[in-house]
């Protein structure tokens, strides 16, 4: 008896070897993707942060021009500064500490990631924290 031969072609790919490499490259899409949301995640928040610290700045050059600190984000904005692209004030305060020195209390977030930030100027300095974003408690 004769053994059944079968031609093989080596034309393309047989559908086997096609099926593995999509499978490799759904493993690798699906290890890939998480990473890329974290990195997206992290990017708005430091976006946010850098407003919040812009935002300090212009508080001092507000007050160098008005001897007073900025009661609203307008007075902000008069003096010029810009927002970043999808990042608001939750929160924007004026307000005075114990001695009577006046502060200014800001929540800031981008619609992108969950996180709030709050700063409390010049009373916590420079020093900006996340809030909880449930009970805008500081964690």
């Amino acid at each position: 008896m004769k053994a059944l031969k079968i031609k093989k072609s080596d034309k393309g790919f047989a559908l086997m070897e096609l099926m593995v490499a999509l499978a490799i490259i759904g493993i690798l899409a699906s290890i890939a993707s998480p990473l890329f949301a974290a990195s997206r995640k992290k990017a708005f928040d430091t976006t946010a942060k850098a407003d919040l610290e812009n935002a300090i700045k212009f508080i001092d050059l507000y007050a160098a021009e008005h001897d007073t600190f900025p009661a609203t984000v307008n007075d902000l904005i008069s003096v010029g500064f810009r927002l970043s692209k999808n990042v608001t004030f939750t929160r924007f305060d004026l307000g005075f500490f114990g001695d009577g020195q006046q502060t200014v209390h800001m929540h800031i977030k981008h619609s992108g990631s969950p996180n709030i930030w709050h700063a409390n100027y010049p009373m916590e300095m420079f020093e900006i924290e996340a809030l909880d974003t449930e009970d805008h408690e500081l964690i």
